[in-house]
């Protein structure tokens, strides 16, 4: 049954350019051959090409293979082969009068190629995923084999007709560190059976979402409901304790569960200072667990968080939307019967103030006022600030949305105020203009190492800010043995880049940088900060590079190249390339 209505919905998908693609083979190969186009057909210039598995480097027949500007499309032959041939070029944009059937524009021959095939991912973060540009006559494009995770969820005494959702988390890295992000959700067929289809290959989590049995949704007064809580593949109560599931490209996991009927209890949590007109956003989970799973609703009539729980002790965030919002947290336990209150107290999100220090030796500044006088009916001239601070959440999971700098209305002094930040540990990056961050500072915290903290209510301490210009720079070459026609300012290609991270070393007063190198392997990096770094050049971007972690980094000890730099150094260095199948 997922089979044909996968096969449904990509039909339905590529039917416009299936019918395309006919029109192309009968209408418009014949149109070729007209004098109408400037030549006779022999001229045309024409590409072809062959789709391949990227695993197996085998050939896939019946790809459907179509230029990004939907003009062309064509179905590739049992050998994973196609061909496309275009009209010859015409000097001159033709004059089409009114009676013409169809209007051909000038022939531009496309600059780039997709395919697409059931079976095979459609979406994926490497860019050269299913697609080829067209600078050759011959190309080769390479599909990469979607991953699967399937399964059944068996629900003792339902009898086999309640179906249940089941949502998967993605591991992604963000400021170098690792977060748990929701990938897709999926119903249960009736016979219990999943499917979660087009996945990547990377790490996973998956769980099965409470469910009321359903005598539960009908309340009757007296009786006792039922549901079955969620379970944290494969196994675990919550999601910090469930086993990561380790998926590969082309390959698919089995996960089965069985949840256990359970008592469920009625809950009732007044709200204290809620806004009406306001939304609310409400998380529940086990005590200091943070992750899905548990929901709870809430009832703006009567300013109470409601729903039902079975027993245990839990943690409840309730953040309510705004400017500014408002957060509270409240822990509570459910033992065998129904719970009212306590009630949770809705605090004003904090308001963090900036102060900026500028030590530039260049005399520059990322305040900047203009120079014309400020219009009839103003007080003050147009001030523009070329700076940023942007908090990053630190929690694998959590409800912390981060925050961003913005000016300080009515102060000309260097200040920027973050407003409406939600409790919550933050990585805390700055990103000046010019220059770099010589120092972050909060209530005697190096916010360069350590974690910004904000609690409930806020926090009293500014952020102090010093900037300064003096960074080193580091110029170099990353040698590629499988390149060997590298020339110096040769035409930039995407798939050529080379990556190169600047990740601190573990105390070290470095921050983590990034550049990217051309097709002949230079690259540059200015204004890096003083300190020690690992330096490491990848063939790829490195989208889950886990740079915060030692562990992770531990693997590629033998092939980084460790740097002191001083300020105002100047530094060359060579660095051999990390292949992409040395970085997984």
């Amino acid at each position: 049954m997922s089979a044909r209505l996968s096969q449904i919905r990509w039909l339905r998908t590529i039917a416009p350019a299936i019918l395309l693609s006919s029109l192309i083979s009968s209408g418009f190969a014949n149109a070729q051959s007209m004098q109408s186009f400037g030549g006779p057909a022999e001229d045309a210039s024409s590409i072809h090409g062959t789709v391949l598995n990227r695993l197996t480097h085998e050939p896939i027949s019946r790809a459907l293979v179509y230029s990004t500007d939907q003009q062309y499309a064509t179905l590739t032959d049992d050998r994973g082969h196609f061909e496309f041939k275009f009209p010859p070029q015409e000097p001159e944009p033709q004059q089409y009068t009114v009676r013409s059937f169809r209007r051909y524009p000038p022939n531009n021959r496309p600059a780039e190629f997709q395919a697409r095939k059931p079976g095979f991912l459609q979406i994926e973060n490497n860019p050269s995923n299913g697609r080829a540009s067209t600078n050759q006559s011959e190309i080769t494009i390479y599909l990469t084999p979607e991953s699967l995770i399937v399964g059944h969820v068996s629900l003792p005494g339902s009898e086999g007709d309640m179906r249940t959702f089941l949502e998967l988390y993605r591991r992604e890295i963000r400021e170098g560190q690792e977060h748990w992000v929701s990938a897709d959700t999926f119903r249960t067929w009736a016979d219990g059976e999943f499917r979660f289809s087009n996945l990547a290959a990377g790490t996973y989590k998956l769980l099965t979402h409470e469910q009321l049995d359903q005598d539960s949704f009908t309340v009757v007064p007296g009786r006792q409901r039922f549901g079955y809580p969620p379970v944290f593949y494969p196994g675990a109560s919550d999601f910090s304790a469930a086993s990561p599931i380790q998926l590969a490209s082309g390959t698919t996991f089995q996960a089965n569960f069985s949840p256990t009927r359970r008592e469920y209890y009625p809950i009732k949590i007044p709200v204290v200072n809620a806004v009406a007109g306001q939304s609310m956003n409400i998380i529940v989970y086990p005590l200091a667990h943070p992750g899905p799973g548990y929901s709870l609703g809430f009832n703006p009539a009567e300013q109470l968080i409601q729903g039902t729980l079975p027993d245990g002790n839990y943690t409840l965030q309730a953040n309510a939307q705004g400017q500014p919002g408002l957060t509270g947290i409240l822990n509570f336990s459910v033992h065998g019967a129904p719970v009212e209150g306590p009630a949770v107290n809705l605090i004003p999100n904090a308001f963090l103030t900036v102060n900026v220090r500028e030590e530039y030796s260049s005399g520059q500044s990322v305040f900047v006022e203009d120079s014309e006088e400020p219009a009839q009916g103003t007080f003050s001239k147009l001030r523009r600030i070329n700076l940023q601070v942007l908090l990053m959440p630190l929690e694998d999971f959590g409800s912390a949305q981060g925050g961003v700098s913005q000016p300080m209305e009515g102060v000309r002094e260097h200040a920027l105020v973050i407003p409406n930040v939600s409790p919550g540990r933050y990585r805390v990056r700055v990103e000046p203009g010019v220059g770099f961050a010589a120092s972050v500072l909060s209530g005697g915290t190096d916010l360069l190492r350590q974690p910004l903290v904000v609690g409930m209510g806020g926090s009293s301490s500014p952020i102090e800010v010093t900037l300064r210009d003096d960074g080193a720079e580091v110029t170099g070459t990353v040698e590629d043995p499988a390149k060997t026609d590298r020339r110096l300012g040769q035409t930039f290609d995407f798939s050529a880049q080379y990556h190169v991270y600047f990740v601190p070393v573990g105390g070290s007063a470095g921050q983590f940088r990034q550049t990217i190198g051309g097709p002949d392997g230079s690259f540059t990096q200015q204004q890096l900060p003083p300190g020690d770094y690992r330096v490491l050049a990848f063939d790829r971007a490195q989208e889950d590079l886990a740079y915060a972690s030692e562990e992770a980094l531990r693997k590629f000890e033998s092939k980084a190249q460790v740097i002191h730099v001083a300020a105002g150094q100047k530094e060359r260095l060579r660095l051999k390339v990390i292949p992409g199948s040395d970085s997984q």
